[in-house]
């Protein structure tokens, strides 16, 4: 196969996660989580990789165990978005009159305040915890994935061969599931990648300001505030947690935009 500039992005997108995996297993939550306080503020060691936080416990196992941590509950959180959006937008698209007027309303209404300025309004209602964090993000973040299911229905909905099946009684479900479905999902698998590294983002950032994880989470937000403090005296602390968010986030976005790139190429191919 030759090596392309998107090929070489897909490569480098599943050495990264496959390093991820294999990491887990060099650490134990143990190691994330036991308190040492004589071991305060190390420096990197053969010990301790990256040396250890005010609490004395393992840096490298807790962005490891992190890791695990911060990606469990976005893919959760994505799952949780997609159920909610893509039945509104397979409905809305599909049967149209009063139905897809509501949700295109209330859809027009949450996307006309910025994302985040909600999320931060939802999280701060609940008690901080990660979980209540998810829920902000799913109220918030499933009406774009509404509105891109229902522009692609609404597209197929004007070919002959919908036409055709509506015109033979062919049942809703059966059109919906079977035909209209298999055509939203390769823009929505684009859609999930990228949003993972929003989402990501998303928790790490409302984590950092206290409204997700709590400590002793070693989820990565909670470890860049935990970090703010030490900047100074032991700059690891924010910095390696801040670098693993960068770089996460811009691979999981160069790997959307090449495959966006792949899928468009073979439409164009296929007519």
């Amino acid at each position: 196969m030759k090596l392309t500039k998107k090929n070489s992005i897909f490569y480098v997108f599943g050495a990264f996660l496959i390093l991820l995996i294999i990491l887990q297993f060099t650490v134990s939550t143990s190691q994330a989580l036991t308190v040492h306080l004589n071991e305060a503020l190390e420096g990197p060691s053969f010990k301790h990789l990256l040396g250890t936080d005010d609490y004395g416990r393992d840096l490298f196992a807790r962005l490891v165990i992190g890791a695990r941590y911060t990606l469990a509950i976005t893919l959760l959180t994505i799952c949780m978005i997609v159920l909610i959006g893509v039945p509104l937008g397979l409905i809305a698209g599909y049967r149209k009159g009063w139905i897809d007027t509501i949700i295109m309303r209330i859809i027009d209404i949450g996307l006309g305040i910025p994302d985040f300025v909600l999320m931060i309004a939802f999280a701060s209602f609940f008690k901080p915890s990660i979980w209540n964090l998810v829920i902000a993000i799913t109220i918030i973040n499933w009406m774009t994935y509404t509105r891109v299911t229902r522009a692609i229905v609404n597209t197929e909905m004007n070919k002959n061969y919908i036409k055709l099946a509506r015109y033979f009684h062919t049942p809703g479900y059966i059109i919906i599931f079977k035909h209209l479905l298999p055509q939203v999902v390769p823009s929505l698998i684009v859609l999930m990648i990228v949003d993972i590294g929003k989402i990501i983002l998303y928790i790490s950032s409302l984590s950092f300001l206290g409204l997700g994880a709590q400590p002793p989470s070693p989820e990565w937000g909670a470890m860049l505030a935990a970090g703010r403090d030490f900047f100074t005296e032991h700059p690891i602390m924010l910095l390696a947690p801040a670098a693993l968010i960068s770089i996460t986030i811009l691979l999981f976005n160069l790997a959307g935009d090449a495959l966006r790139d792949k899928i468009a190429e073979r439409r164009d191919i296929h007519g």
